[in-house]
C-alpha cells in the first residue's frame, strides 16, 4: 500500500518539476502567499521566523547533540545524522540541478541559494518525519503516541507555511519538498526495516 502512495507522490513531484524545469509558473504559488500575506504583522512574523529557525543549522545540531547526550536515546544518534545528512546533501543536488530563483522582493529575512525545492520543507519532514516513525514503533501508549506525532506533524506543516509567508519560497518549492522527503522517507525506512530483519535472521 505504502508504494501506491509513493507512485501518487512521484507522479505529482514529476509534475512540478517538469514545470520548473520549463520555468512555467502555478497559479497557485500567488494564491497561496497572497492568502498567507493577509495575516501580515510584527508577531505573525516573529513567530514565522521562530518556527523556521526550528530548521536551522544551530538548531539541527542542537538536536543530534541532545540525542547522543539522552542515554535512551543515545543509540539513535547515528540513525538520526545519518539521515539528515543525505537528505541535506540530496537537496544541494536538487537545487543545482533546478536552479530556480527565488521570489523577488516579498522576503521578509535574508536567504541565499536556490529556491526549488525547499530546503526547510525537505530537511523538517525527513528529519522530524524519522522521529515520527521511531514513535510509532516505539513502546509509549497509544495517547502519548498519537500526541507526538500530531504535535511533529503541526510543526512540520508550520516550518512549510513558514517559508511561503516569510517570502522565500514559493508554494510548490515547499510542496515538492514535502513530497520529496515523503519518498525519500518511505524508502529510507524501508531499508530499515529490512536490515531489522536480517539480524533477525542471523
Amino acid at each position: 500500500m505504502k508504494w501506491i502512495f509513493v507512485l501518487i507522490f512521484l507522479i505529482f513531484l514529476l509534475l512540478i518539476s517538469i514545470n520548473i524545469l520549463g520555468q512555467k509558473s502555478f497559479w497557485f504559488d500567488d494564491d497561496i502567499f497572497l492568502f498567507l500575506r493577509n495575516f501580515e504583522s510584527r508577531n505573525v512574523t516573529h513567530f514565522f521566523k521562530l518556527v523556521t529557525a526550528f530548521v536551522s543549522i544551530p538548531a539541527l545540531f542542537l538536536f543530534c547533540l541532545l540525542i547522543y547526550l539522552i542515554p535512551k536515546t543515545r543509540k539513535r544518534g547515528n540513525l538520526v545524522v545519518l539521515n539528515l545528512g543525505i537528505v541535506v546533501f540530496l537537496n544541494l543536488i536538487l537545487k543545482n540541478i533546478f536552479v530556480r530563483d527565488r521570489p523577488l522582493g516579498v522576503a521578509l529575512i535574508e536567504e541565499r541559494g536556490y529556491s526549488f525545492p525547499s530546503g526547510h520543507s525537505m530537511t523538517s519532514l525527513a528529519y522530524f518525519g524519522l522521529f515520527i516513525y521511531l514513535i510509532y514503533c516505539s513502546s509509549l501508549s497509544k495517547k502519548k503516541k498519537i500526541f507526538s506525532i500530531a504535535l511533529l506533524c503541526f510543526l512540520i506543516f508550520l516550518i512549510g507555511i513558514s517559508r511561503i509567508y516569510l517570502g522565500v519560497h514559493y508554494a510548490s518549492d515547499v510542496i515538492g519538498g514535502f513530497f520529496l522527503s515523503i519518498i525519500y522517507l518511505v524508502i529510507f525506512t524501508h531499508i530499515l526495516n529490512l536490515n531489522k530483519r536480517k539480524k533477525c535472521e542471523e
